[in-house]
């Protein structure tokens, strides 16, 4: 094998590894984010599961449907949902500016 050609391989060798150390970089940046996204909705789920679990929530959520009305309350439910994600936004514009 010739020295020139040797050079050669050399070199794209050390390009494919300074290449792929940039890709793994980047890679694990993408599954940080990732997993703090999936870490709030897990801590979401498992405050679901314990309101589930307790009788007293499920019996308190019975009789507020029953007093209040199931149109009303998803009128409610429908509006602070509008009104979260509505402040959510303003809060992610306001960090990033």
């Amino acid at each position: 094998m010739s020295s020139e050609r040797f050079h050669q391989l050399a070199t794209k060798h050390s390009n494919l590894r300074l290449r792929a150390a940039v890709q793994r970089r980047q890679l694990g940046s993408s599954m940080n984010e990732i997993e703090h996204h999936l870490s709030g909705l897990d801590r979401g789920v498992a405050a679901a599961q314990r309101l589930v679990k307790n009788p007293a929530v499920l019996i308190g959520s019975v009789a507020v449907v029953a007093l209040i009305g199931p149109k009303r309350l998803m009128r409610w439910v429908s509006r602070g949902a509008l009104i979260y994600s509505t402040a959510r936004r303003f809060i992610r514009l306001r960090q990033q500016g």
